[in-house]
Order: C-alpha cells, then structure tokens, then sequence
C-alpha cells in the first residue's frame, strides 16, 4: 500500500480520533463525539476528510461565547502542505503519523478559500447581525441595493476547492434566493468566463476573493422531475432530446477556454482512488483495460460542453418540455459531445441506488436517453466512457452496496449491455 492510501486510511479509521482530540486540545477543548462526512481523494492532489465533531471546553467558564455545553465544528484533516507561518495564521495542527503528514483545522478557515471567513465570520446566524457584514456589503454593491442576508445555508464543502451556500437576501424589493460560491481567488476570472457562455447559465457576479454570486435558476433540476415520476397514461413521458437540447445552448467562444480532462482520459488516477476506498483491485484494473480498448480516438470534432452534465445540473420548465438553466458552469469548455452524454447517462445508472423507489422511472428514461445518443455516438465509445463515468463516482459512493452497483454497471456496459439490462 502507498503513502497514499495508508493516508485515506487513517482518514476513514479509528486513528482519526486520536487526531482530532489532539488538535483540539491544543485550542483548549476536549472532543465529545465525531463522525467523518465525506473523504475527498482527487487523483495527483491532496486527500482531504471533512468531520462533524461536538467537543467541550476544557474548563467550563471558557465555552465560546461565555456558555457551557457542547459546541459543534466542522473540521478538516488533510494531506496538504501547509508552512507554519499558515498554519498559524489559521490555527491549524500538524499531525506526524508512520503513514506521513496530515493537517488538521476548524472550518471555516481554509488556507485556498480565503472567502470562507467573509461568509462566515462568526457564529451568529445572518439575522441576528446588528450591523451590516463585509459580505453584505460586497452583495449590495454587486446586487445594486442595499441587501441583507436573511438566511444562510451550506449546501456544498470541498476543503481547498470550492464550497456554495444558498442565501436568502432582502432588499427593499422584497426577498430573493443567491447562491455564493467560494472559490480560490485565482480561478474566478476564467469561471466568470465559463458562466457566461450560454444563456441557460444564471447570472453570476464578482463580489472579491473569490466568492461569486448567482441568481437562483429557474424551473426544476431533472432529479425531481425523474424523482417519483409517475404520469398518467394520457401524460407524454419526458423526452430526452429535451435534455440533449441544452448543450446546443453553449456558445462557440467555449472553445476558447482550457479544456477539462474526461474520466476516460484519467483512467490511472480514478482506479488508483476507487481501490483506496475498498473496491476490488482485479475488477478496477480488468475495467480500466476493457475502457482503454474500447475508446475510440478522437470521438469527433471538438465543441462547446458543459463538462459536467448530470441531472441536478440540468433544469427544466414545469412541464419538462424546454431546459430552463444549466448550473454548475465551472467546467464549461472545448471537449466531446459523446462526454457530455456519457456524464448524464453515468448519472442516470447511479440515480436509482440512491433511491430504487422514488427513481422507479428511471430505468425506462435511462433507455430512452440511451437510444436518443445512439445516432451521434458509437455504441462502444459511449458505452466505454460511461463505464469511465461510473468509476469516476465509485470513491464518493454512500456504501458496498452502492459501490458494487457503480461496478456492475460498468462493467456490463463493457459487455454491451444496456440500461434495460442493468437497471432492471
């Protein structure tokens, strides 16, 4: 085992707790209670594991804010190398273990996302501020009123990368729904660039250091229309083409920018993450080599797409019959249609393990989806690029038998099966 995943495993193990008693006794505080929340494990970079621990003073009377009792963090341990003049600055702990080096520090500090601290300054909730937040006044500048934050909510943590919060602003029109995404200073200008190549992409502005805002998108993500989709008989089932629709949306000047690297094209570093988390060396390395074989080089012209084009990014009008918005822009860019359609169809093979019930109609708008793709694709290379997909999401999967699922699909796409096939 490599440096590396000896790492995931102290991560995801009991030594974890060891770690986080430590780093919080350094800050006075004993730990209470711990649960990992998710492990980030991105192939050549940085493992991260994100925590949600209740922890008590050491001394009664020093509680935060003069109370006792318990308090609850979010934490962050991570590969990262950090200096001590960062770690000072943001009071994190330098953990040694025989598998090597981890960093331990109490969101929302983040040594890359300098934009957390202004969303977050302190532990008072948005309402109960008595005077006006460095981050309202940033919103009311970009907005172009004078905005209050109403109500915050974290919806999306990637330590060192990004994080998106849903807040509720008021204003003396009334109350609308922004979204902040966080994200490293240096990466917003090209992501201003990326939003703005179609007109399905929502609104976005610069509010400085690297938090962006965005209007709400309209209509319903395709999740929830797929989501306990019964129709009566008379109810035309929802037409993929619809779907396929939006990627026509994207804009030629897409082309300009760097382009994104597909799952199929990171093969290596995506069976190397799925082994760490227990899935079984022999069939992520017999998959590897059937998706290697089956690539067809190059798939077609280079276009505008999207990137990352599932079913929470996609939305449609209320009765399902036009795209209304597509979010989640950071990956815009030059590539492969076939990409962009194996992305959504990798997702729709994954939608049912999450919830077989409620996504009861998704095997049939799997196949249908399937067969609208078939005329501009070669049935292998979509196949094999699904499959490249669906190894893509096995590290963040929810439990074995989640796990076992993401592989049985791939590999029977390999074998020319179909969504009828696996989804049954």
């Amino acid at each position: 085992m490599d440096t590396r995943n000896e790492l995931l495993t102290v991560l995801r193990g009991p030594q974890t707790e060891t770690l986080l008693r430590q780093s919080l006794r350094a800050s006075g505080m004993l730990l209470r209670t711990w649960e990992l929340e998710q492990v980030y494990a991105r192939p050549g970079a940085e493992v991260s594991a994100r925590y949600r621990v209740q922890c008590a003073p050491a001394e009664r009377g020093s509680a935060p804010g003069g109370l006792p009792g318990l308090t609850e963090l979010t934490m962050i341990a991570s590969t990262v190398e950090l200096s001590a003049e960062q770690r000072a600055g943001m009071g994190a702990v330098r953990a040694e273990s025989p598998q090597g080096t981890l960093h331990l520090w109490v969101h929302p500090v983040d040594p890359e996302l300098p934009g957390l601290l202004l969303v977050e300054p302190d532990g008072e909730k948005p309402a109960e501020r008595s005077a006006p937040t460095e981050l309202q006044v940033r919103l009311s500048r970009a907005l172009g009123e004078q905005s209050t934050v109403q109500e915050l909510q974290m919806l999306v943590l990637r330590p060192l990368r990004r994080a998106v919060y849903r807040a509720v602003v008021s204003s003396r029109r009334g109350q609308r729904v922004v979204y902040l995404k966080v994200v490293r200073p240096s990466r917003a200008a090209q992501l201003l660039q990326r939003h703005r190549c179609s007109g399905l992409i929502p609104a976005i502005a610069d509010a400085g250091d690297g938090i962006l805002i965005l209007d709400q998108a309209p209509g319903l993500p395709l999740t929830e229309h797929l989501h306990r989709a019964c129709p009566p008989a008379h109810v035309h089932p929802l037409n993929p083409r619809v779907a396929i629709s939006a990627l026509e949306t994207l804009r030629p000047e897409a082309l300009d920018l760097p382009a994104r690297v597909p799952p199929a094209h990171r093969l290596a570093g995506l069976g190397e993450s799925a082994i760490a988390v227990g899935a079984d060396r022999r069939r992520v390395q017999q998959l590897r080599a059937g998706i290697e074989a089956a690539l067809h080089q190059p798939p077609g012209p280079l276009v505008p797409t999207h990137g990352d084009f599932h079913p929470a990014n996609l939305f449609l009008d209320a009765a399902a019959e036009h795209p209304s918005a597509l979010i989640d822009a950071d990956t815009v860019g030059p590539g492969h249609r076939v990409d962009d359609l194996a992305t959504m169809l990798g997702h729709l093979f994954a939608l049912p393990s999450f919830d077989a019930e409620g996504y009861a109609g998704v095997p049939d708008f799997a196949g249908r989806f399937h067969a609208a793709c078939l005329p501009d694709t070669d049935p292998d290379d979509l196949h094999a690029r699904t499959a490249a997909v669906l190894l893509s999401l096995l590290p963040g999967s929810r439990s074995p038998a989640q796990q076992g699922h993401y592989l049985r699909c791939a590999e029977g796409l390999l074998r020319g099966l179909t969504p009828g096939d696996l989804l049954r």
